[in-house]
């Protein structure tokens, strides 16, 4: 059985018996879940052949991006999900368009955040033009935590930003 299929009769549980009554509408009903499941399914397939199936193009971007970042476990989660299949988590989202404006409210939520421990960061330099700096290993200060979540931000955004970009070719491709 389909998880859409699975899902429908989760959530619906005993209320589709007693609203159907007979087992042949509750079969009618599950065969057009189905069927637009697999409808879905097969523009997915079609849209994949021509948008990105993961994110592992940015990778050699976002390692760059992630070399200073103190989190190692950060790092690895983020090299990590450039593996992961669009596809499928385009499947289990709640739709494209969803997907689309929350990660774009996160873009902006993180554009926030990086601008804010950039100023932060240049208020604990003598020459605020001068660039960024990763601290030493062990280091601990205001300016060291500020530089790190401006790496964060942008990390984090980097991959964000090419996740929509491949969402909304999907999107072009007929994907809801």
């Amino acid at each position: 059985m389909n998880m859409i299929v699975q899902k429908y009769m989760c959530a619906m549980g005993v209320s589709v018996v007693l609203v159907y009554g007979s087992g042949y509408y509750l079969s009618e009903s599950l065969a057009e879940v189905s069927s637009s499941s697999n409808n879905r399914i097969a523009v997915l397939a079609t849209a994949a052949s021509q948008c990105q199936a993961d994110l592992s193009s940015i990778q050699q971007k976002k390692k760059k991006a992630l070399q200073y970042i103190r989190s190692g476990s950060f790092r690895e989660a983020m090299l990590v999900s450039l593996q992961a299949s669009i596809p499928e988590a385009i499947e289990h989202s709640d739709g494209l368009a969803r997907q689309i404006a929350f990660l774009k409210q996160e873009i902006f939520r993180q554009e926030q955040e990086r601008t804010h421990a950039e100023q932060v960061a240049r208020e604990g330099l003598t020459d605020v033009s001068q660039p960024l700096k990763p601290c030493r290993y062990g280091e601990e200060r205001a300016y060291c935590y500020a530089v790190d979540q401006y790496l964060v931000s942008t990390a984090a955004n980097l991959a964000n930003q090419a996740f929509v970009e491949a969402l909304e070719c999907y999107r072009r491709a007929g994907v809801r």
